[in-house]
């Protein structure tokens, strides 16, 4: 009865995966541009022991990663400023909410 359940549940587990966006089935041409990309940029473990990628083992070897800036610092203090009128932020030590909920007559509604 057992293995009946542990079965049925592992076929429906696999055809729910299969049936998935991730496995829409990338063409030849998709792998082979991702493995190359890979290749170039030193994202595939070379290690196997330690699961160090190559970049990690020789980070010289490989071109850096560009990094993209998410907000400028004018940006994140606005929003920062907008946070503290608003009251939404977390007061040190509370746990369960933001200022705004735990202190409502401290902030006026939004």
């Amino acid at each position: 009865m057992k293995a009946n359940f542990a079965t049925t549940a592992l076929i429906l587990a696999s055809a729910a995966i299969m049936a998935s966006p991730s496995f829409a089935g990338d063409t030849r041409e998709q792998v082979k541009a991702e493995l190359t990309r890979a290749t170039r940029y030193g994202e595939i473990v070379v290690n196997s022991e330690t699961g160090l990628k190559g970049n990690e083992m020789n980070p010289g070897l490989y071109p850096a990663k560009s990094v993209q800036a998410s907000a400028t610092r004018e940006q994140v203090k606005s929003e920062l400023a907008q946070a503290t009128r608003s009251g939404n932020y977390m007061l040190m030590g509370e746990l369960d909410g933001l200022c705004n909920e735990l202190h409502p007559n401290m902030h006026p509604a939004m």
